[in-house]
């Protein structure tokens, strides 16, 4: 099976104007000149964005529903969920920071997932859902805001200081986070962008 015929792009590392060539499954394509991976045509792409997207938003749900972290010290137990670490923030009175991150690490990579779920489904399925142009765009505009993996690696620092002064346990939901986090990689890097484009307004187009 081949792509769509080849077209020009531009390559994002060294900004050279190239003409990619059609690519057969599993071939890839680079720039000659700093060799960025420029398109890709990975079989299977769309069924891993679908199963990716489905078990990442499980796994978000599940992030939320239960306990975080828990503290043990001085004879004190707490356990903290995910959306009580926002609570405080908006309790210390940073009602705007607590809007920031909430929207950067569960409203935008939620929405996301949704939508990739909702683009993967109408290529699947062979046929123009409603809306499926737009989504795919809003999808692309959210991915740069999307700060699930940075919070992760945030949360890790903090948790080598914290271990210093306190007993500390990983929840469910935390465990939760990293899984739903990994989904989002895979769904964010697996598919090659200039391709789906191309099947999502093929199918317009019919």
């Amino acid at each position: 099976m081949v792509t769509t015929a080849g077209s020009q792009m531009v390559c994002h590392e060294c900004d050279l104007l190239l003409a990619v060539p059609a690519l057969a499954s599993g071939q890839k394509a680079y720039c000659p000149r700093c060799n960025y991976l420029l398109a890709a045509h990975r079989p299977h792409a769309i069924t891993m964005v679908f199963a990716f997207g489905v078990s990442g938003l499980m796994f978000l749900l599940l992030s939320i529903a239960f306990p975080f972290l828990g503290f043990s010290a001085s004879g004190q137990e707490r356990t903290v969920t995910l959306l009580q670490s926002i609570l405080i923030l908006v309790i210390e009175d940073l009602p705007s920071l607590a809007a920031i991150v909430f929207a950067s690490i569960i409203l935008i990579p939620g929405a996301f997932l949704i939508g990739a779920v909702y683009v993967s489904s109408a290529l699947k399925l062979n046929r123009s859902l409603p809306g499926t142009v737009m989504v795919l765009r809003w999808m692309l505009m959210l991915m740069p805001w999307s700060m699930a993996e940075i919070f992760l690696i945030g949360i890790l620092v903090s948790f080598v200081k914290i271990v210093t002064i306190a007993d500390v346990s990983l929840g469910l939901s935390f465990w939760s986070y990293v899984l739903f986090t990994v989904c989002m990689v895979v769904v964010t890097l697996y598919p090659d962008k200039r391709r789906l484009w191309a099947r999502v307004r093929a199918l317009n187009d019919d």
